[in-house]
């Protein structure tokens, strides 16, 4: 049984690589608390910052699609380790996958995962390369009214 965790990356987050060389990944997660009051209605409570490292994959994913204040969900295990630094026993989040908490939009704020941009660039080019054969087949296919949208996951 793994647990889960639905948050907001509240540090950017930083790609690191262990002495094996896998990828690890670390940043501060922000959890916004509400509690519900039958007199007062939603009452918000403190919000909570935790710890959240992955690795390996998991690690890459989050570095490639994850930016501060992006929500997330993560699946994975809470485990208690020691601070090297202060020595004190403490707990972070061990995220071994990473889902977007919001389908993405097609309002990014001028940013993209790094994939995405490369593969935009090439379909450019490819696409004004063979802009005259585009062009003839968009004037020979039927135009349906009723296009369903396509939405990427």
């Amino acid at each position: 049984m793994k647990d889960s965790i639905y948050a907001f990356v509240a540090s950017k987050p930083q790609l690191t690589y262990t002495e094996n060389g896998d990828a690890r990944l670390y940043f501060k997660a922000g959890q916004r608390h509400r509690h519900y009051d039958p007199e007062a209605g939603w009452q918000n409570q403190p919000t909570t910052f935790h710890d959240v490292v992955a690795f390996k994959g998991a690690a890459q994913f989050g570095v490639e699609h994850l930016r501060e204040k992006d929500r997330f969900i993560a699946q994975g295990s809470l485990r208690e380790y020691t601070n090297k630094h202060t020595g004190e026993r403490e707990e972070q989040f061990e995220a071994t996958r990473f889902l977007p908490a919001t389908p993405p939009s097609k309002n990014t704020g001028g940013r993209a995962p790094r994939r995405t941009l490369e593969r935009q660039s090439q379909s450019r080019e490819a696409a004004s390369a063979g802009a005259p054969q585009i062009e003839q087949a968009q004037r020979r296919a039927p135009q349906s009214q009723h296009a369903t949208p396509h939405i990427g996951l």
